[in-house]
């Protein structure tokens, strides 16, 4: 009976171990907007409203490691915007309506606010990235009994001469309670053409990692993924 209390535990600390690294990724592309004359991107800053005000730092981060990226990518200009300027109003589809236009391909004629130094530069594209969710989650493994065998050597003798025996004994292993910390991070980057303000990309990255740092890796690998996908939609 004993044997059985402990296999529960020990089941749910293995699915925890699994769980190093996920990602879950979708996207959505309007069919009938041509990015093939799209060249110049203007992108928002990053907006981390999502945050709480013990992870600002995570949100001043994610803005540098997103210019440092921004400016690694070939063959496309893209502008950044550290702050936010004047406003213009183009029509299309606004940030709030991108997650539900995305499954469902249904256009929202709300109005898109769009930075007017993004029209003055006279781009072709305007890039919105949020943070929707940046959150540590802590799972903890009761202490508990794990079953081991303990091998004893034995040298016998029979008719044949001496021998070595190994007998295999159960032996109980008291395991500590212990704590895993699992970081979420996902990411919307909402996409618009600045000819018509209609959103023609948006996608969300999802991701989670056993682990209790901060959130800079899982963020660049997100943001390395946005720009490698959207600049083959361009090319």
């Amino acid at each position: 009976m004993k044997k059985k209390l402990w296999i529960p535990l020990l089941v749910s600390a293995l699915t925890l171990m699994s769980l190093t690294a996920n990602a879950d990724y979708a996207k959505w592309t309007d069919p009938t907007h041509s990015f093939k004359a799209d060249h110049t991107i203007y992108t928002s800053v990053v907006n981390t409203d999502v945050l709480s005000e013990k992870m600002a730092p995570e949100g001043r981060s994610f803005q540098v490691i997103f210019n440092q990226k921004a400016a690694e990518v070939k063959g496309l200009k893209i502008i950044t915007a550290p702050l936010q300027g004047a406003i213009a109003v183009l029509p299309g589809n606004s940030t709030d309506d991108a997650s539900a236009a995305a499954p469902s391909d249904e256009v929202s004629t709300s109005a898109v606010r769009i930075p007017q130094a993004a029209v003055d530069a006279k781009t072709d594209l305007y890039a919105v990235p949020t943070v929707t969710r940046c959150e540590k989650l802590v799972s903890v493994v009761p202490a508990h009994t794990e079953w081991t065998t303990k091998e004893i050597h034995e040298t016998v003798r029979d008719k044949n001469g001496y021998k070595d025996v190994v007998h295999k004994i159960p032996f109980p292993e008291q395991i500590p309670e212990k704590q895993y910390v699992t970081m979420y991070l996902t990411v919307r980057f909402d996409v618009y053409s600045m000819k018509t303000g209609a959103l023609v990309f948006t996608s969300e990255d999802a991701r989670d990692r056993l682990d209790d740092s901060n959130f800079n890796g899982l963020f660049t690998r997100i943001v390395e993924r946005f720009f490698k996908i959207l600049k083959s939609e361009i090319n």
